[in-house]
């Protein structure tokens, strides 16, 4: 008989308390350029990336690459006479 012993969990997830989900919030929208408009994402992500252990430094490169791209999909807009 083959007896299995279960593997040891993980350890759980820190779950983070709310005035640090604030901050880290309040932390993306400053990286947003403070619009309005994504509370409730920035909100989930920092909840997510506190789980997760993710730095507020480490969001921000991330942020700032989502940004860059998303202008690249911007038509060129040409100014002026040529």
């Amino acid at each position: 008989m083959n007896i299995q012993t279960p593997a040891p969990s993980a350890a759980p997830a820190h779950q983070p308390t709310e005035h640090e989900i604030r901050d880290y919030a309040n932390y993306l929208y400053v990286q947003h350029g403070s619009q309005d408009g994504h509370d409730a994402s920035d909100w989930k992500e920092a909840e997510a990336c506190l789980r997760a252990g993710i730095p507020k430094e480490s969001s921000r490169t991330r942020l700032h690459h989502v940004q860059l791209t998303e202008r690249t999909r911007l038509p060129l807009i040409k100014h002026g006479s040529s």
